[in-house]
């Protein structure tokens, strides 16, 4: 028994090393459910709910930016800037100090995954042309919004007033007092922003906005779905693919960005020999470094021995990602099946290995074909005059469909349907 034994267990650590080889190359996720807790020290909007929402954000500017006013007005905290330091300086600061310029302040607004007063919008209103034009006197693009400081970013409160200030006067848009018409009370779990985490790297909108050559690079390509979004739920992250489109042409990236370079995006890559980018990450023509021109007919062992990995690329293929085959063999035609295949070389391909005409043609496939007129008979009605010589050539392929049911001289097979035709005497047949 050592022996089975000592085979079970090197499939085993095989199999170990195989898993950890495809999941070099993947991104660790790491799981967010339950959601973290709302952090204490941030500042409460329900507490603050009785004070209009201008007195605290003035002209689009942080809370606090003006030498700590509105906070320290009088009627507010003003005794909380004049003690010692407390947890209340952790509101907009990273950490308690007496030292001046020690603590920095933190991101503003917050980029957890918890969101406060979440806004309402729809890209499909605000992307029609047409309508806002009318309304405005000009219509809005993508860096209209999104750009701060010559520098992509979200909207703030001062790009919304271009438009929605009391003074624009827009009928039946909402103005920018009030609040309550374009965000949502309370605090809701962030659906409006997918925030990079794991091992990925931060991604930088500036250094998407235009290509190796300088050519400009269009919001829709990454997110097509914007203009007919209605809602920040309706809003996908951009697809990976999307990434690939442009990161493997070399006319736009540099060949060391490109997306079989696991460092462009991912700051711990995990290096094994037999890593594979998956396959949203590649190419539609795109083939791993062991898959030469030869794989196509010799993929058959591998396959066999290990069908996850080849589902790290074929996947979603006949329903099943660990049997990834039938899609391709039930439709692509083997190497060696060229034109002259069915006339001159699937008879003795056949006769020597029907095993493997089996893979993919099923039990009655040969009756079904060769109960058919072979295309060697010609039209119907010529055959008659030209059979003779093919048939002394060679007697054989006309058994396959002319069978003989009794023994003919010398022990060699009866032709019966020949001596429907031809004298019995001439042919040599006893009957």
């Amino acid at each position: 028994m050592v022996g089975p034994v000592r085979v079970l267990r090197t499939l085993v650590i095989w199999a170990i090393v195989l898993s950890g080889a495809l999941a070099g190359c993947r991104q660790q996720r790491i799981a967010e459910m339950p959601l973290p807790p709302l952090d204490p020290t941030r500042m409460s909007h329900a507490v603050h709910a009785a004070i209009a929402c201008d007195s605290c954000h003035r002209a689009g500017k942080r809370p606090g930016a003006d030498d700590h006013a509105p906070c320290d007005d009088a009627k507010c905290h003003a005794p909380a800037f004049l003690g010692a330091p407390t947890l209340f300086c952790q509101v907009c600061h990273t950490a308690i100090t007496t030292a001046p310029l020690v603590a920095p302040l933190k991101a503003y607004p917050t980029d957890d995954l918890w969101q406060v007063m979440p806004p309402r919008f729809s890209h499909r209103q605000h992307l029609d042309a047409k309508g806002v034009e009318s309304r405005v006197g000009f219509h809005v693009s993508c860096v209209d919004c999104h750009t701060r400081d010559a520098a992509l970013s979200r909207p703030s409160h001062a790009t919304c007033a271009r438009c929605h200030a009391a003074e624009v006067k827009l009928a039946g848009a909402p103005t920018m007092s009030e609040c309550a018409r374009c965000h949502d009370r309370g605090e809701h779990p962030r659906t409006s922003m997918r925030i990079i985490r794991g091992d990925l790297r931060a991604f930088s909108h500036d250094r998407h906005r235009t290509d190796r050559k300088n050519r400009a690079i269009r919001c829709e390509e990454c997110h097509p779905q914007t203009a007919t979004a209605k809602g920040y739920l309706d809003l996908a992250a951009p697809r990976v693919e999307s990434c690939v489109t442009c990161h493997d042409d070399v006319d736009r990236v540099p060949p060391d960005q490109r997306m079989r370079v696991c460092e462009t995006c991912h700051s711990q890559v995990t290096a094994t020999l037999t890593a594979l980018a998956p396959r949203s990450h590649l190419p539609a023509t795109e083939r791993p470094l062991d898959h030469p021109i030869a794989f196509r007919r010799d993929h058959a062992e591998v396959a066999a021995t290990s069908a996850s990995r080849c589902a790290t690329c074929h996947v979603q293929m006949s329903g099943n990602a660990q049997q990834a085959c039938d899609e391709c063999h039930q439709t692509m035609l083997p190497s060696d099946h060229r034109i002259t295949w069915r006339e001159l070389d699937h008879g003795p391909e056949a006769g020597a290995d029907r095993e493997r005409c089996a893979t993919c043609h099923v039990v009655d496939f040969c009756t079904a074909c060769h109960s058919q007129r072979p295309r060697s008979h010609g039209m119907s009605g010529t055959f008659t005059t030209e059979h003779g010589q093919l048939a002394r050539l060679n007697i054989r392929p006309c058994l396959t469909c002319h069978v003989a049911d009794y023994a003919g001289p010398m022990g060699l097979p009866a032709i019966v349907s020949c001596a429907d035709c031809h004298d019995a005497s001439a042919l040599g047949i006893r009957r």
